[in-house]
């Protein structure tokens, strides 16, 4: 017990302080030089690692500070894209990111580092087709490969690696890929083919898969893709009449659903399967549910102009819930679709018919559903906790009283229950409702709010320290990652003052943490490392760093400086704070449609503005070449149909400036190198 609160303390203490970190160099504090940020970066890099090999390498921190090693590496890049203002969020930062983490990951098999890797993998793909700092229009069959790519890439990763965690989570990536793909179709009006190879496609996973964590992730994007496909089957072509042939179809997936369940329990004979049995089961009840619930309320309101909601909350009880939880001996996917049709039909009536009559529905779904199935008792007791706070919302118009209210009901069902999978239910929910407490954006900010954000650290240090369920501990440990995540975005405290509060609490807890072991004399056994490899890798990542820094230092100094007109914008980055999003009049040429790397011709007019003549060259051939002249300045792009991205499209400002720059700003001074590469240095209003 007394080393896994140690344990666990050290770990607060270092996820508080790099998340101070990132807290500190997101604020972009104005008083601190560019060199001065960026050799503070590198050097609690090289503290990280430094400590890692030497003064903890025979505890259990060893680990531990060797992965916020590798994650402080990311910061530094962010760092320098934020100080020489690169893009915001930018694929690259997360490519060249993810390289060494990789590598890092493989060397060592952390679990950690290897996830995490994944996930950056993931954000380089995704900021790649959707950057956050400029917009861009692809064309249809370039972006349907772009997709596919990442679709394929995951597949790869998912089908030649070794079986493991990044494995499934390849594998559910993608097939989210494939989906993004459906759904970009739909929103684009594109890849119209794509419909019918994606569903041949699912099928044929579903035919020849496997393993049951990808046959179930299978099954829930085939769900996903039917439903899309179904209401805009109905919607397109038939009118009301139509939704009777919905409770046909939600009958049809149930009864197809029984069967499926009943063939994978033929191969189940362990604790896991048994997860994707469940897993199953609710994806089917859901699909079901989704039809039957669309198909009903399309049928009411085609059948009647108005209908009381007396009359939708008998159907939902008579004809769902009460056969849902007295017939017993139906099957589970037949109870639990029922119960959700039921229970979801009622919450559309809740505030429109009696509170007395609602509380005494309320009362006795809570008594009953004790004497249920797990599976059962947890659906009924989200119901009830979903009608509760809806009637007091509706009387009172109280959220802070509402959210803590269900809080406490979470925790009183987290606290009697014996399942171990229904305690993980509502313990997750528990968690959400006093995450939403935490939020500046939903509660008003007085002492109640730094009541419920004390409340909410009190409630995480009760599970970490105390609970001995590995799963409730991820649990406690993802939901504190997300409070941070939370306090970055939120508007309230200035991130400067969070960052020097979370390092303050961090160095605490780590003092408090070794404190304790000593004395207690705790020890830790440790996995021996072979370090030379790792040293290589370090190494390098702090050449590039340093290397990069020089380049752009130089280019600062003696590129040649130009002046561009902009319309700024101002939204916050993933990790790297504050920015305004420019955009150039030379950044579009009309009447073009061309893709690659460009060059174009830039010259001054009377104003002192540079103004685009023409492009110099494409693809590296030169292109309307004779349009240079002397005093021209050649500056490298890369050209989306008519719109040229030159990698200044970012101008990081200090906390909270973003609004009057976006006001007042009306040029941006750009320094061109020798090569034609292009770097902000600032703007202004004239």
């Amino acid at each position: 017990m007394a080393q896994r609160v140690v344990k666990t303390t050290y770990l607060l203490g270092l996820l508080f302080f790099v998340a101070a970190l990132v807290y500190f160099f997101a604020s972009n504090w104005p008083e601190l030089g560019r060199l001065t940020k960026v050799s503070i970066g590198i050097g609690f890099m090289v503290l990280f690692y430094a400590t890692s090999a030497t003064v903890f390498r025979r505890h259990f921190l060893s680990k531990w500070l060797f992965i916020f090693g590798a994650i402080t590496f990311g910061i530094c890049v962010a760092l320098i894209g934020q100080v020489y203002n690169s893009h915001a969020d930018s694929f690259l930062l997360f490519f060249i990111w993810f390289i060494p983490t990789a590598v890092l990951a493989w060397f060592t098999r952390y679990r950690f580092l290897s996830v995490f890797s994944f996930g950056l993998l993931q954000l380089t793909f995704w900021f790649y087709y959707f950057p956050s700092s400029y917009q861009i229009e692809r064309g249809e069959w370039t972006s349907f490969f772009l997709l596919l790519l990442f679709a394929v890439v995951n597949g790869i990763i998912s089908f030649l690696g070794r079986p493991s965690i990044v494995s499934n989570l390849a594998y559910i990536a993608m097939h989210g890929w494939l989906f993004v793909i459906f759904v970009q179709g739909i929103s684009t009006d594109q890849f119209h083919f794509w419909s019918y190879a994606y569903a041949v496609i699912l099928v044929l996973f579903l035919m020849y898969v496997k393993k049951q964590p990808y046959f179930i992730c299978t099954v829930l994007f085939t769900g996903m893709f039917w439903v899309v496909q179904y209401f805009r089957f109905v919607e397109r072509h038939f009118s009301g009449n139509w939704y009777i042939f919905g409770l046909v179809l939600a009958a049809v997936i149930v009864y197809i659903g029984i069967y499926a369940l009943r063939w994978m329990k033929k191969r189940s004979n362990g604790k896991v399967e048994k997860v994707f049995l469940v897993a199953f089961q609710i994806i089917v009840t859901g699909v079901a549910s989704v039809i039957a619930i669309g198909s009903i309320m399309q049928l009411l309101s085609f059948w009647f102009d108005v209908f009381s909601p007396y009359w939708l909350f008998s159907i939902s009880v008579f004809l769902f819930v009460i056969p849902g939880l007295l017939w017993k001996r139906w099957n589970d996917v037949v109870r639990y679709t029922l119960l959700a049709i039921g229970y979801i039909l009622g919450a559309f009536s809740v505030t429109e018919v009696s509170f007395i009559v609602i509380s005494v529905y309320i009362a006795i779904l809570f008594i009953v559903s004790w004497r249920m199935s797990a599976g059962v008792r947890a659906m009924t007791n989200m119901a009830v906790s979903l009608y509760f706070a809806m009637m007091m919302i509706d009387e009172w118009s109280d959220i802070r009283f509402t959210l803590f209210t269900v809080f406490v009901f979470y925790g009183i069902i987290y606290w009697m229950t014996k399942h171990t999978y229904e305690r993980l239910v509502f313990l997750v929910f528990s968690f959400a409702t006093l995450l939403l407490l935490t939020s500046a954006d939903l509660v008003v900010v007085d002492w109640a709010y730094v009541v419920w954000n004390i409340l909410f650290l009190g409630f995480v240090a009760l599970v970490l320290f105390f609970r001995t369920n590995e799963r409730e501990q991820w649990v406690a440990w993802a939901y504190t990652c997300l409070f941070l995540a939370l306090k970055y975005y939120e508007w309230v405290w200035d991130l400067l003052h969070k960052s020097i509060t979370l390092a303050i609490v961090g160095v605490c807890l780590f003092i408090l943490a070794a404190f304790v072991q000593q004395r207690k004399a705790i020890s830790f056994s440790v996995t021996k490392q072979k370090w030379l490899p790792l040293f290589v890798v370090m190494i390098l990542q702090f050449a590039f760093i340093v290397y990069v820094t020089f380049d752009k230092e130089q280019h600062i100094q003696y590129g040649q400086q130009i002046k561009l007109q902009l319309e700024p914008i101002d939204p916050r980055s993933l990790i790297q704070g504050d920015y305004v999003r420019l955009q150039y009049e030379i950044s579009t040429i009309e009447g073009i449609n061309e893709w690659g790397k460009v060059q174009v011709v830039l010259r001054k007019d009377e104003t002192g503005i540079h103004r685009l003549v023409g492009i110099y060259s494409l693809n590296g051939k030169k292109r309307n070449s004779d349009v240079y002249q002397e005093g021209d300045v050649l500056v490298n792009g890369h050209i989306y149909g008519n719109t040229i991205i030159y990698g200044i499209e970012t101008y990081f400002v200090p906390e909270k400036t973003g609004g009057e720059i976006q006001l007042h700003a009306r040029f941006a001074y750009v320094r061109v190198s020798k090569t034609g590469d292009a770097l902000l240095e600032k703007v202004s209003e004239r």
